[in-house]
């Protein structure tokens, strides 16, 4: 039964088979169109490292009034399901009516992956709040969708240089079934499974050009991981299999290979997609395998993007990856980054309009849609009812550390308290996971603790300002925070 009597499924698919070869989505975002955007928008390296320790303060200070942990992600997740509305295209009659607008500042920009983004997101905020004022919008998106289908998008589908389709069918198979789900409707189930098939009879490769070769693994993992889901949920034994023989055969030896692929931040996607379909697909089928291969690799996918030309939208699949690390091994730490990224996004909103730009130096009028929706689904959804796995850290029992002050002019205190006597250590991080500073290591009796930084490393030589963590292990747990470390 479908919620609403609308165009049979099938009939959907026909008109959207017809439909692609009448109309086409506004040029996709490829290597020549980023590189263009990176040298028209670059600012110099200082000024970038300057912006960013602004965000870092910005975060540190929101930390020390305690508003990170009173976060309303509900609201926030409403004022970005919002924010898509307002930049969908709603012009009867034109090919482009139900799209999605790349940003403020990019209203010319209609793509079916934002679309896609947004038909998920809306109806999840249904499946929060029991709200269907977004229902129109979803089928406007939808009707887009099927004038612009994912498995027909620009670039083609070589495996060296087919990744556009790819991450689209990927988007369109994840939120097909989040609306089916929540809604109880199957009117776009052909096109879903149009989208899965795709995924399962394509594949991409490291043969091509270099920017190819470091999108093409995210993107291929994260396509697997909404393949093996949708396996799951609809009993589709071929499209496990194709999940499997993706994450099994390409992704995973890639990254053993060469475990750097983890830390990849290329066009949209970083290594944390990477990471989320590994553990969406291949650790799903097979978990037990998961703890030692973690182990192993883990620690190589980085803890915050390095500022560039799509930071927040990089960082957005970092705080994915690590939570799906974090849900894996039931590990603190990994949940903490996941919550930590979460909050440094939800400052990126400085108009509070629900959209955020694609990175922290961008202006409050380039918030843009699709980096909106990757706050949404990667780093609110899990915090918020329904959402996979284990509670925000802030819920969860153990030590926890307290740091101030932070910002930290080149000196903080960082304390802590024992239940009772054992091991603590308290060490500095960099954000790409390589100790800086040991501060403390062993026995420690029962009660409050409290630790100094200088802003030195092991050897006693000043680190650059930046953002660094704060990690506390004691055997009852981990505690992870942030370090703004300024000059």
């Amino acid at each position: 039964m479908t919620r609403r009597a609308l165009v049979p499924a099938a009939a959907l698919l026909v008109l959207s088979l017809v439909a692609a070869s009448l109309a086409r989505g506004t040029p996709y975002w490829g290597p020549d169109e980023v590189a263009g955007r990176a040298a028209d928008g670059a600012r110099s390296a200082p000024e970038s490292e300057v912006l960013r320790s602004a965000a870092a303060r910005a975060l540190s200070a929101a930390a020390a009034r305690g508003e990170l942990r009173d976060t309303d992600y509900l609201a926030v997740f409403g004022l970005i399901a919002e924010f898509l509305s307002v930049w969908q295209v709603n012009r009867p009659g034109d090919p482009n009516h139900g799209g999605i607008r790349e940003g403020e500042h990019l209203p010319d920009i209609i793509q079916t992956d934002n679309t896609s983004e947004a038909i998920w997101v809306w109806s999840r905020y249904y499946e929060l709040t029991g709200d269907d004022q977004y229902f129109d919008n979803i089928i406007r998106a939808f009707a887009y969708s099927l004038l612009h289908p994912a498995y027909a998008e620009e670039g083609g589908s070589l495996p060296s240089t087919g990744y556009y389709r790819m991450y689209n069918c990927g988007w369109a198979a994840c939120a097909e079934l989040k609306f089916r789900q929540v809604y109880g409707d199957d009117t776009y189930l052909a096109y879903g499974d149009a989208c899965g098939d795709y995924i399962r009879d394509h594949y991409l490769d490291m043969s091509g050009p270099m920017f190819n070769d470091r999108v093409n693994p995210p993107v291929l993992s994260w396509a697997a991981g909404n393949l093996y889901i949708r396996g799951l949920f609809d009993d589709n034994a071929s499209w496990r299999e194709g999940a499997l023989a993706h994450a099994r055969d390409r992704v995973k030896p890639w990254v053993e290979a060469a475990p750097s692929i983890l830390a990849i931040e290329e066009w949209a996607m970083s290594g944390g997609a990477t990471m989320w379909g590994l553990l969406a697909s291949y650790f799903a089928e097979y978990p037990g395998e998961a703890a030692a291969w973690l182990a192993l690799y883990k620690d190589e996918m980085d803890l915050t993007a390095t500022p560039g030309q799509f930071t927040n939208a990089w960082n957005g699949w970092y705080a994915l990856g690590h939570r799906a690390v974090g849900e894996a091994l039931d590990d603190p730490f990994h949940l903490g980054v996941h919550l930590s990224l979460t909050e440094e996004l939800v400052l990126e909103d400085g108009d509070n309009d629900g959209g955020i730009p694609a990175r922290p130096e961008d202006n409050d009028d380039q918030d843009q849609t699709w980096v909106s929706n990757y706050l949404a689904f990667m780093g609110l959804s899990p915090l918020l009812p329904g959402g996979a796995g284990a509670p925000p850290l802030a819920q969860r029992e153990g030590p926890r550390l307290e740091i101030g002050p932070n910002p930290a002019p080149g000196r903080t205190a960082l304390g802590f308290r024992m239940a009772g006597p054992g091991d603590a250590a308290v060490e500095i991080i960099d954000a790409s996971g390589r100790l800086v500073a040991a501060l403390r290591r062993g026995p420690a009796a029962a009660g409050a603790h409290s630790v100094r930084w200088t802003g030195a490393d092991d050897s006693g030589s000043p680190v650059p300002a930046g953002v660094y963590f704060a990690l506390l292990r004691t055997a009852s747990g981990r505690s992870v925070q942030r370090v703004a470390l300024v000059r």
